[in-house]
């Protein structure tokens, strides 16, 4: 006779805790985990009742509760100085291995070369996904490039873009003192149609 054992009778709850966190932080070095009681060896079911974003809380193991605390660290990037509201983020930022603590939001693995700031970032902060987004073709504010088609005649003027906008999104421009509905085409270029 051939008795089957479930694998998961053999699973390392703390491998499960690691892998708990390493989906949200790949990146995490996990360097101790502390229970209260002590954790068992083996489980059939585990129940996580933290957040990926915090560094202690309550699991349940096959129905007891288990109070756990990890101590961790996690490579960030970091601003050097000051960011203004959208400005690049490159190359204002290094990355350092800090102590893994509570994240508002999670830090970004990589800066990619559109990245800006969504709003002022101060020195020393961690740049994560809430303070930073993908630069836009067209930004509020800015002067942008305005082509006016009618027929057969395109005529080039300038504009200030009174919102945000990706490419084939339609976004209010101020041009001579009179606001436009124009439709982003370009980066810094936008196209009224008559």
């Amino acid at each position: 006779m051939i008795f089957l054992i479930p694998l998961f009778l053999f699973a390392s709850v703390k491998s499960e805790i690691i892998n708990f966190y390493k989906k949200t932080y790949p990146n995490i070095i996990i360097e101790k985990i502390t229970a209260n009681p002590a954790l068992p060896k083996h489980y059939k079911k585990i129940k996580f009742l933290l957040s990926p974003k915090q560094n202690s809380g309550s699991i349940i193991i096959d129905g007891k509760y288990y109070y756990i605390t990890i101590k961790a660290e996690i490579p960030v990037f970091v601003a050097t100085s000051i960011i203004r509201q959208n400005s690049p983020i490159l190359p204002y930022v290094v990355k350092k291995i800090v102590k893994f603590r509570y994240f508002y939001s999670k830090p970004l693995e990589k800066i990619s070369p559109n990245l800006i700031a969504s709003k002022i970032i101060s020195k020393n902060s961690v740049i994560n996904e809430s303070n930073t987004k993908i630069a836009p073709a067209v930004l509020r504010g800015e002067r942008v490039s305005v082509l006016i088609k009618s027929k057969n005649i395109t005529i080039s003027s300038s504009a200030k873009a009174l919102r945000d906008g990706n490419i084939g999104d339609i976004i209010p421009i101020e041009m001579n003192r009179k606001i436009f509905n124009a439709k982003v085409t370009d980066k810094g270029v936008v196209t009224l149609e008559n």
